[in-house]
């Protein structure tokens, strides 16, 4: 009940408080001003009406849009997006279009235009000779002048070919979680798109790449959808591809294994000292039975030596499984005996 009251308190409180706001306000602004400037007003809104209604010349920027291109080809090159007018028009229609309400793009028919040629597949447009034509496109809105005086036109054969998609990974600390990586190929579907756009542009690319693809603490096997990078001028048959990233579990193996020298000529004999090197790698669990039925070989070569004359030479693997990766060996050189058989 108290809170009831305090309320209805509060309330006669603002109300007392705003009539005596209005109390001041009439001190200060009598009757009869407060009426004149009604009327002066209402006068004012009238005089603009009428005047919005005469003709006028102005100037304003319209949007213009490109359509119906010479078959087979492309627009290549900047052309301008926005026309300066110099239009006949009502106040109405001039104010609409400085503030920019609901502009509706001229539509410019490149092929209906007869294109006066400078060179091959480059044309210019005198917009004098165009003007009438895109009058029509505005209602009640007279074309005086354009600016530019010309529009220049470069034009390219289009041109599609098929290309492959490689992806691209964000990598990072946290891409796999700890004890996992990526075991084997990324799978894209499809594997390759048609891009179609102008020559000069088509003609030099080889590969498409996706959107770099980031993901955190990755412990299994995922498939994605993932989008093309776009490049402009081009168009895809398809937008995206599907994405699979094939993730196992990793060990880290240590194997004392002997070095084998290669390129030896057969007059001679070339001893590894030491004859074993410790060789470190990281394989996933599922592929380790794979590397026992082919172990690694570490080698030295003898044509090294004529190459960076030394007592000591790089050991190195001649075909590193693709199954394992972060191959180190201990040492990273060692010494050598040559002599004859």
């Amino acid at each position: 009940m108290k809170v009831t009251e305090n309320n209805g308190d509060v309330r006669l409180g603002y109300v007392a408080k705003y009539r005596k706001i209005l109390v001041k306000v009439r001190s200060l602004f009598p009757r009869k001003l407060i009426t004149f400037l009604f009327f002066v007003l209402v006068s004012t809104g009238f005089w603009i009406v009428r005047s919005l209604g005469e003709q006028y010349e102005s100037t304003i920027s319209y949007p213009v849009k490109y359509t119906n291109f010479p078959e087979g080809k492309v627009l290549v090159g900047e052309v301008p997006q926005k026309l300066v007018l110099r239009v006949r028009a009502s106040g109405f229609i001039i104010l609409r279009s400085k503030l920019n309400l609901n502009l509706i793009p001229l539509r410019f028919d490149v092929n209906s235009i007869a294109l006066n040629s400078g060179e091959k597949d480059n044309f210019l447009v005198v917009t004098e000779t165009v003007k009438d034509l895109l009058s029509d496109e505005l209602d009640q809105v007279k074309i005086i002048g354009i600016s530019p005086d010309t529009l220049f036109f470069s034009f390219t054969e289009m041109v599609s070919k098929k290309v492959a998609v490689k992806p691209i990974l964000a990598l990072n600390d946290k891409f796999f979680q700890k004890q996992f990586t990526q075991n084997g190929d990324i799978r894209v579907e499809p594997d390759s798109i048609i891009i179609s756009g102008p020559g000069n542009i088509v003609r030099p690319i080889i590969v498409l790449h996706t959107v770099p693809l980031s993901f955190k603490d990755l412990t299994d096997t995922v498939s994605t959808s993932c989008n093309i990078e776009p490049v402009k001028m081009l168009s895809y048959s398809v937008q995206k591809v599907q994405v699979t990233i094939p993730v196992d579990r990793f060990t880290e193996v240590e194997e004392s294994i002997s070095v084998q020298p290669v390129n030896v000529p057969d007059s001679l004999i070339m001893i590894p000292i030491p004859g074993k090197v410790k060789v470190t790698y990281r394989i996933c669990l599922s592929n380790y039975r794979k590397i026992l039925n082919n172990p690694l070989s570490p080698r030295i070569n003898y044509l090294e030596i004529t190459a960076r004359p030394s007592n000591r030479l790089g050991v190195f693997l001649a075909d590193t499984p693709r199954i394992v990766n972060n191959v180190m060996f201990n040492p990273r050189e060692i010494e050598f005996l040559i002599s004859r058989k």
